[in-house]
């Protein structure tokens, strides 16, 4: 385990040497050596760690000196720049010359005595580590480490007295981890500890140092002159003292105001109506010394922006800069931009419009996915169609009840939608069993939530329609499932759904029963107020059950569907009823051709119409144009063609769907239903409310 973490250690510390020489454009030799060092300080306690004898303990302890000793020295050099202090010579050159002496005496471990007297390999719970008797050049070690503290602590007490004029919070950082690391340094000297701590101090300083690199050559104010000199190269300059008495100004903007041959160095620009004067002196006597603040001034067909900058020697303002750039073609990009404002804004306003469409178009799409995922769902079980629709539906009136926004609702409606899809993964036969489920089913049955849960992760990025599915069995006296969850444990997308989801289970018809009465329904939703059911939610749905009076939010699957199949042929009208014979909610109403099938229109509405192709007097296409010119009832095309250029024709006059013959029974029904069942969601008025 030690080993490891001595491994660790080593491995950042090659990854910070990675970040120095390839991540940073311009590599600072200072934080360069440092991370060098620091690297074979880690890579000496690893090599220690696992040495094998004597000698190679010896070789290891001899590589962890070498930063040891000179990484307190490169980090007295890095304060200093960051202090803006120059080093005397003469210190540095002491400093260097005592951390060479001990490196020295270090280097001489197993062959003298003057800095260890003794030192042995001990094999340790998985990692070796040497006990050592110190000599007397041991003690300058100590000596010196005490004189890198106070160098530093001296750094700490000047970065609060120039707290304005340098980085104080990186100098007294870097310095304080420092003194931690020559503290932890005396207590692992004091109790005799034989594992070490000190790499992982170096460690953090290091990382400290190269985070703020950026930092550190922002104040190398040598760098920033020089290239300021490189800029008056290429601009325009004029220069003033803090009298506005004229000092200099370079050929560039001699040529550009010849009149500035005719001043005085030393002496103060004489008063004239120049256009110079106007608007370039006179605009440095009025300047407020806000250097992000520039004037433009026209010189013919020449435009030249005009900055001003304090000049300065040492903290002290001894003038001003004036800087003097060609801004011509800057100038008419923009009275271009200007020019055709009008028009760029027009076009982004017609762009933003049509990203709103687009978006608008995305987000159907995804609720129509979502919507034919459910529904998907809901057709496991023909005595349910439309549940999930439906406690979407409830919980999105719930949730505009509890003030929630228009976002909310939307999310907890696809939410609800989503609820059960889970139940794709239980077995029809349990879905639909008309008797009383054994407990082996139920499990099943319990498992759902889960199932959803894990199906939806990652359909939004907080989870939210996930976390609703797992969790909309949840009781609010906590003995639900899957989790037992309890009172406002329950995310409150859940406990929505929750009551949603029971009063449509008692609304609906199932294999057992058929959909109970709503004066029941109340009854139990009020029974279960604080137990099943969160209490403020319980009541909203109290509410609304009361201020539905005509009882429209349920299951309205009560009526018939009337299907009128449209076929010269009596044998296959016939096959059609036949098929249909088993299924009570469906009637059957036949005509022999486009004629008859539009008469019946006239007497009676249909939820669905099965339509021949190949009829005497009017085809099925010419009667389906005739149809659709007064009504939208969907319309299912049954041909022997199975090409798709039929069903495209067909399709192109508002037909739905088709089917080819010979047809299986299982088709018809599966066709009628979904198409009947679909066409009953969306014309229920119930989901308009």
């Amino acid at each position: 385990m030690i080993t490891g973490f001595y491994l660790i250690v080593f491995l950042l510390s090659l990854f910070m040497l990675g970040r120095v020489l390839f991540v940073n454009k311009k590599v600072d030799s200072m934080i360069l050596t440092a991370v060098i060092l620091l690297m074979m300080n880690c890579l000496g306690r690893y090599m220690l760690a696992t040495a094998e004898c004597l000698s190679m303990a010896l070789t290891a302890n001899k590589i962890i000196y070498l930063g040891a000793c000179f990484l307190p020295l490169m980090t007295v050099i890095i304060l200093a720049r960051l202090c803006e202090i120059k080093l005397n010579k003469v210190v540095v050159c002491l400093l260097t010359a005592g951390s060479s002496v001990v490196m020295c005496g270090a280097l001489s471990i197993g062959k003298s005595e003057i800095y260890y007297k003794h030192a042995e390999l001990i094999h340790g719970d998985g990692y070796n580590y040497l006990v050592k008797t110190y000599g007397p050049l041991h003690t300058l070690y100590l000596v010196m480490s005490v004189i890198y503290m106070v160098i530093m602590a001296g750094f700490v007490v000047y970065a609060i007295r120039k707290r304005r004029d340098i980085p104080t919070r990186t100098v007294i950082t870097i310095s304080g981890i420092g003194l931690v690391v020559f503290g932890i340094y005396l207590i692992e000297r004091l109790v005799g500890s034989n594992i070490s701590f000190l790499s992982i101090g170096y460690l953090i300083g290091v990382a400290f140092v190269i985070k703020f690199f950026e930092r550190i050559n922002m104040y190398d104010m040598s760098a920033n002159i020089s290239n300021s000199i490189e800029r008056m190269n290429n601009y325009g300059y004029l220069a003033f003292d803090d009298k506005y008495r004229y000092v200099n100004a370079n050929s560039f903007i001699k040529e550009l105001f010849p009149e500035i041959e005719t001043w005085v160095v030393d002496e103060e620009v004489p008063v004239s109506d120049t256009y110079f004067y106007k608007v370039v002196v006179q605009y440095l006597k009025e300047w407020k010394g806000d250097e992000n603040v520039n004037r433009i001034i026209n010189i013919g067909e020449s435009y030249y922006k005009v900055g001003i900058k304090y000049l300065t020697r040492g903290k002290k303002n001894v003038g001003y800069l004036l800087e003097f750039v060609d801004c011509t073609m800057e100038k008419r990009y923009y009275d271009t931009v200007e020019e055709y404002g009008e028009t760029m804004e027009r076009d982004v306003t017609e762009k933003t419009r049509e990203l709103r469409e687009q978006q608008k178009k995305i987000k159907e799409l995804f609720l129509q996915t979502v919507t034919a995922l459910s529904e998907a769902v809901d057709a496991k079980d023909r005595y349910t169609s439309g549940h999930s629709k439906r406690v979407a539906m409830y919980s999105r009136m719930i949730a505009e009840r509890l003030g929630k926004s228009i976002e909310e609702q939307e999310e907890i409606y696809r939410a609800g939608l989503l609820h059960d899809v889970g139940k794709i993964r239980i077995p029809v036969e349990i879905i639909n069993k008309a008797g009383k489920l054994t407990d082996e089913e139920f499990d099943i049955i319990r498992i759902h939530p889960i199932t959803g849960y894990h199906i939806l992760r990652g359909i939004s990025g907080d989870n939210y329609i996930a976390i609703a599915a797992k969790y909309h069995h949840e009781r609010y006296d906590g003995k639900g499932y899957p989790n037992g969850l309890e009172g406002e444990e329950i995310p409150e997308v859940a406990r929505i759904l929750g009551v949603a989801d029971t009063y449509d289970a008692m609304t609906s018809n199932r294999s057992y029963r058929d959909a109970l009465p709503q004066e029941v329904a109340r009854n139990e939703i009020e029974k279960g107020r604080g137990t099943q059911f969160d209490p403020v939610i319980a009541d909203i749905m109290l509410q609304m059950i009361e201020e539905d009076t005509e009882y429209r939010m349920r299951q309205i699957d009560s009526m018939r569907r009337r299907i009128l199949t449209v076929d010269d042929e009596v044998m296959n009208r016939t096959i059609i009823k036949h098929i249909m014979k088993d299924e009570p909610r469906y009637e059957i109403v036949s005509a022999d051709g486009g004629a008859e099938a539009l008469k019946r229109l006239e007497e009676q509405s249909f939820d669905l119409i099965l339509l021949d192709y190949m009829m005497p007097e009017m085809d099925g296409l010419e009667t389906l144009k005739r149809i659709r010119e007064k009504y939208s009832t969907p319309v299912v095309l049954m041909t022997s063609d199975r090409t798709l250029g039929t069903s495209n024709e067909f399709a192109k006059y508002g037909c739905d769907d088709y089917i080819t013959k010979p047809f299986l029974p299982l088709m018809i029904k599966e066709v009628i239903h979904n198409m009947t069942e679909r066409t009953e969601m969306e014309d229920s008025n119930i989901y308009n409310a």
